[in-house]
């Protein structure tokens, strides 16, 4: 593209999306570094919802889809909330990830996060955080939602199994909070995509 400027004749090159826009790969080092503290980060964010929110303590989860909302509860009560980001999955039987964009059954609005991140990688030559797929395990999953909230804000994360337990579902969780006492579960789970 040839822009004039004041009779100067600037050109501008625009930058293809198939090749990092920094012009090369991130080096192995500089995303070791990179990981690590994304993992820090993340370890303190989860340390700190465990001591507040006594996550991990309780029985039972659910989600909403429609409203982004997941909940932690006991005995039919709401107990925690938070807003959800979806990030990615992880397919035991096929050994990937699946990033939360590819997904199509996820809607747009709750893989935002995992979008930026995406574009993160695009802007930083990370090839992980770029492809839509790729062979993973569950720690390939927990360092891919620790880099999410990293790049796009998280106050934590959880992994939900899927009800055969073959894939594995990565959220970031926003705005954790308590429910309002007594509060049954059922109360929240409102919308079509309720689970």
């Amino acid at each position: 593209m040839i822009l004039f400027s004041s009779g100067v004749r600037l050109i501008v090159v625009a930058a293809s999306l198939t090749t990092p826009l920094a012009g090369c790969e991130m080096s192995h080092d500089r995303y070791v570094e990179l990981l690590t503290r994304a993992d820090s980060a993340m370890t303190s964010h989860q340390d700190r919802l465990r001591r507040e929110f006594q996550l991990g303590h309780w029985r039972r989860f659910d989600y909403d889809e429609g409203a982004g909302i997941l909940l932690f509860s006991d005995s039919g009560v709401a107990k925690v909330l938070a807003d959800v980001q979806f990030v990615g999955v992880v397919s035991r039987r096929d050994s990937t990830w699946t990033w939360a964009w590819e997904l199509p059954y996820v809607s747009p609005s709750l893989a935002s996060a995992a979008a930026k991140a995406r574009r993160y990688g695009w802007l930083h030559g990370v090839p992980s955080l770029r492809r839509s797929d790729w062979a993973a395990d569950d720690a390939d999953g927990w360092e891919m939602t620790s880099l999410t909230a990293w790049v796009a804000g998280g106050e934590g994360a959880y992994r939900a199994p899927s009800s055969d337990s073959s894939t594995y579902t990565f959220m970031l969780l926003r705005n954790v909070r308590w429910a309002p006492p007594g509060r049954r579960v059922e109360t929240y789970l409102i919308s079509p995509k309720a689970h």
